[in-house]
């Protein structure tokens, strides 16, 4: 409890906020590296506030469903909520390693090419296609399952 509040809700909104920021900060920067030169830094602290804040949702709301009592909206909430986890676990490390990427870029690699420009190794392709894959499906997935729990909570609170 918080001020008389049960902290389940206080702590899922910066869950319901940063996922989904953290969601389309990191997708950008896998598809557009310009943007990512200026967000990666506030992609990876939002990445890293969901990350953290996800998993204290889910322990929160087993406080708070003890408290109250289990029924079967609470029950489906629980689990929508625990389908989230897996979603944000995919998303950070890809806004890490994009944000690493975007960092350090031009700091490692071959001699310049012509024209000044850095030669990338063979393998960074192959690397910031992955963690876009992972992005995408992390941030997509984790935001549409952020979005149902959300709902289900909802209803959980006010049907009576």
């Amino acid at each position: 409890m918080f001020t008389g509040l049960p902290l389940h809700p206080l702590i899922v909104h910066a869950a319901v906020v940063c996922l989904p920021l953290a969601a389309l900060g990191t997708i950008v920067m896998a598809f557009w590296p310009a943007a990512a030169r200026r967000l990666w830094p506030a992609v990876l602290f939002v990445s890293t506030i969901a990350l953290i804040a996800v998993p204290l949702s889910i322990s929160s709301g087993e406080t708070l469903a003890a408290t109250v009592g289990e029924n079967e909206l609470i029950e489906a909430h629980e689990e929508q909520g625990e389908q989230v986890l897996p979603f944000v676990i995919m998303l950070w490390p890809a806004a890490l390693g994009l944000s690493l990427a975007t960092r350090f870029r031009g700091h490692r690699g071959r001699p310049a090419a012509p024209g000044g420009a850095v030669a990338r190794p063979r393998w960074h392709a192959g690397v910031i296609i992955v963690l876009a894959l992972l992005a995408l499906v992390g941030g997509v997935g984790g935001t549409v399952a952020i979005v149902r729990a959300g709902h289900s909570g909802a209803q959980s609170v006010w049907t009576k």
